[in-house]
């Protein structure tokens, strides 16, 4: 998310503010403490112009289904 935000030269303090949560809120999603809920995440991803799944860095488990 650093690399988005600084891509479409805006911080994490207009990314809260466009989501309405705080700052310390985003900064735990950017170290992975928290979570955005679908909803959030959507809207974060038109307003840094990306796709959802650009937010999240995926982990898979092998040998799980």
């Amino acid at each position: 998310m650093p690399e988005l935000l600084a891509q479409t030269n805006r911080t994490q303090a207009d990314l809260a503010k466009h989501l309405g949560v705080t700052e310390s809120y985003i900064s735990q999603v950017i170290k992975g403490k928290s979570r955005l809920s679908v909803l959030k995440m959507k809207m974060a991803a038109d307003y840094l112009n990306c796709y959802m799944d650009d937010l999240f860095e995926w982990e898979w488990e092998t040998g799980k289904r």
